[in-house]
């Protein structure tokens, strides 16, 4: 060991007594402070802006990614001549002429590089040590991660340096080639990916994102390992190399050593990367890498096998992103669930059926769908023998019933399924997440609620696409944000006979006609017995509506709300939380801290007078200035609006969203009514109006999570971010610029230069 230490201290000393390693070094410091110095700058800026309240310590993360690409240049410069210059120089015959082994060379030299790379590190660890008294509440743990992950990369890199340095003597070629090897084994996980037997071989060999998950805070075995196993195979590789130069050895006998060693290397590899083996860090402060705890709960449930079949449809939209090519790329979405359940298989099955896209209709108007999903197989390259026809897929998973789309199904082994969609906006596909993907586990391990829609009087329609409707936020299997999608049952009630105990949540919407007696006994005996809720209204059908929320002491105000500005029209309220509200429903907080509001268009408002037993909470309200209940004007497009005390008009701050709760039969029933129907409407959830932040979507998960008694939507919460600030003035970061790019780099610099005159002085 001691002549492993002496060779790696001669080394050391030649690499610091090298101008070139001095100017890497110094250019490595620059780079850093010019990125670091850009980063904090607009930090600074946008605090003195008023803006923040983000994590700064992710300021790190991004510095990280950016530096990992240059280590890609700075490493070949720095192991082109470790062994080059030996073999050119002559001095390696009288290395292996000493009483030194092969491996101690190597192993020698291996450790000058990774202390340089200790001295690459300490440019970084300056940084960190300047955050720790900068920014509030530093993530250390996060950011000593992603050094890690860093400092990692760069030992790989030196390693598969020093192998190429020992197989040439031109120090030229080895940079070269060390550059063209890096090269390779960052794109090689992109090779072969149609091919089953080589796919995973392929993408483990990758180099390309193994440092992601590091510099996302999360160590995983398998990255760590990766990189141990890697330089461990390099520098056998090196030492075989050298062995081979002073022993005459047959080919077979040196190919196959160096075969030996890629197949060890590959068979710890593979067992690395198996879920059941692998293991996990997060060093986020708040686990942002983890699956939230909700989602830990539900998962923890799954007891017996699971299995994700992701079933494309090559009719399809975007069908491409679960080809076999980017099946490793596909699984990455789920890989925070395999984490928590190491033995869920996921399989992929191809087919082609009619999915009702439009695209291929005017693309190929002649063929059929076996002819159009065969034209496209060739375009793409694919073999159309891997796709299953309509017939033998009716035999395998019958998709009719949604539309024959890509899609996933979570299937248990007692034969329990769900179905997780993907979601199609704007002609674009987007993945589930995590709030999405739960909700579908959960359908495995609980019964979910039921929303029933009550019809029949002119009510909204949960099925149709028009602008007044409400399938988008209820029934519409492509709208991400869906009650269908988050967890719910979903399906339409008519009051004319009584409503069932599966009927969980109960939405009554603007009601057109009035209820008939048998409807009006079915509806209160559903109320009597606790049913939960969601009551909306609006203009000129308060008479209609007040008869159901009247148990409840609840009355919609005659007449409309008005809040008159300048750009848009008189009847669009801009309802804002209160301080109850927020309280009761956490998620409104949102609106308040991104300065925006619930948009109503069309809107009544709501007054109560208390009966016993009942709890109430005004959620939102109007603004207190501007703002008049209307009780004249009836045409908002043409008539102009004016306060008239004398018409009944009046004035005030007016409850436009109510919370009421009792106990009834042993349970706490829930209430939520709204003085607007068009707020939830499809043409509402679809506009957007530049000068109005409308927060509809939280006022609706926020509610259906309070009255399906915290049940769904799946709430994904963490520890809130406790870096928020930065300590540096607009005019300290001037100074602080000028030290991480002139400064720190100029000290670095003349070390070098006193210690090379210091050498040559020798």
């Amino acid at each position: 060991m001691k002549m492993v230490f002496k060779i790696a201290k001669m080394e050391l000393q030649s690499l610091f007594f090298s101008p070139v390693a001095w100017l890497l070094l110094v250019i490595f410091a620059y780079q850093v402070g010019m990125m670091m110095s850009d980063l904090l700058e607009g930090i600074v800026v946008n605090q003195a802006m008023g803006y923040g309240g983000g994590r700064v310590t992710s300021i790190f993360g991004r510095l990280f990614a950016g530096m990992q690409g240059y280590l890609f240049y700075y490493v070949p410069l720095l192991t082109m001549n470790v062994i080059s210059r030996d073999l050119s120089g002559g001095t390696i015959k009288l290395l292996q002429s000493a009483p030194l082994r092969s491996v101690q060379v190597v192993v020698g030299k291996y450790l000058a590089l990774i202390a340089f790379g200790l001295a690459m590190m300490g440019v970084l660890l300056f940084y960190v040590v300047f955050g720790l008294f900068t920014i509030e509440n530093m993530d250390v743990p996060y950011v000593l991660a992603g050094i890690l992950g860093i400092y990692l990369l760069l030992c790989a890199y030196a390693a598969i340096g020093l192998f190429v340095s020992s197989l040439t003597s031109y120090q030229v070629v080895a940079a070269f080639g060390t550059l063209f090897v890096l090269m390779i084994l960052n794109y090689v996980g992109m090779l072969w990916q149609n091919y089953e037997f080589v796919r995973d071989i392929t993408y483990w060999l990758s180099m390309q994102g193994r440092v992601g998950e590091f510099i996302r805070g999360l160590i995983c075995s398998e990255d760590v390992l990766y990189f141990l196993i890697v330089i461990g195979m390099f520098l056998t590789w090196t030492t075989l190399r050298l062995i081979n130069r002073v022993q005459r050895r047959g080919w077979t006998t040196r190919w196959g050593a160096y075969l030996g060693v890629f197949v060890l290397a590959m068979g710890i590899g593979y067992l690395s990367s198996r879920p059941t083996l692998m293991g996990y860090y997060d060093a986020t402060y708040t686990k942002s890498n983890s699956l939230s705890q909700s989602s830990q709960d539900i998962i923890a449930l799954l007891d017996g096998e699971v299995t994700v079949t992701t079933y494309t449809n090559v009719l399809d939209q975007d069908f491409w992103e679960t080809l076999p090519e980017n099946i490793n790329q596909d699984k990455e979405v789920l890989r925070p669930y395999v984490r928590f359940k190491p033995d869920m298989k996921l399989r992929y099955v191809y087919f082609y059926d009619n999915a009702n896209n439009k695209e291929l209709d005017e693309q190929y108007p002649d063929m059929n769908d076996g002819e159009r999903a065969e034209r496209i197989c060739e375009n793409y390259g694919l073999p159309f023998s891997i796709f299953r026809s309509p017939e033998e897929m009716k035999g395998i998973e019958d998709l009719s019933g949604e539309g024959n789309r890509t899609i996933r199904v979570i299937e248990r082994e007692n034969g329990q399924k769900a179905y997780l969609r993907f979601y199609y906006h704007g002609g674009w596909r987007s993945y589930p997440m995590e709030s999405e993907i739960t909700a579908t586990f959960r359908r495995l391990v609980m019964e979910s609620p039921t929303i029933g829609f009550l019809a029949g009087h002119g009510e909204r329609n949960i099925y149709k696409e028009g602008d007044r409707e409400f399938k988008r936020f209820s029934s519409d299997k492509d709208y991400q944000g869906a009650m269908i999608n988050q967890g719910f049952d979903i399906k339409e009630v008519y009051a004319r006979q009584p409503i069932g105990d599966d009927i969980d949540i109960l939405v009554i919407s603007e009601l057109r006609s009035s209820l008939s007696e048998e409807e009006k006994r079915n509806l209160d005996a559903y109320i009597a017995r606790g049913g939960d809720l969601l009551i909306l209204g609006g203009p000129e059908r308060q008479e209609l509506m007040n008869s159901i929320v009247k148990p409840f002491g609840v009355r919609f105000l005659p007449g409309r709300l008005v809040q008159p500005t300048r750009d848009l029209q008189a009847d669009l309220i801009q309802a804002l939380p209160t301080d109850e509200g927020i309280k009761l429903f956490p998620g409104l907080n949102m609106i308040r801290v991104y300065e925006g509001c619930v948009a109503f268009p069309g809107c009544v408002g709501l007054e109560y007078m208390p009966v016993e037993g009942m709890r109430y909470a005004s959620l939102l309200v109007t603004d207190s200035v501007g703002c008049w209940n209307e009780m004249d004007t009836i045409d908002f497009v043409n008539d102009t609006v004016a306060y008239n005390p004398e018409c009944g008009d009046r004035d005030g701050i007016f409850t436009t969203t109510l919370a009421v709760s009792r106990k009834v039969n042993g349970k706490e029933q829930r209430v939520v009514v709204i003085g607007n129907t068009d707020c939830f409407s499809n043409g509402e959830l679809a506009t957007g109006r530049r000068e109005v932040r409308n927060f509809a979507n939280i006022l609706l998960r926020s509610s259906f999570y309070w009255l399906s008694h915290e049940e769904l939507p799946i709430r994904i919460s963490r520890e809130k971010p406790i870096d928020r600030k930065l300590y540096i003035s607009e005019p300290a970061m001037e100074v602080w610029k000028i030290v991480f790019m002139v400064i720190a780099p100029v000290i670095l610099a003349l070390a070098g230069i006193v210690i090379w005159l210091r050498r040559k002085g020798r």
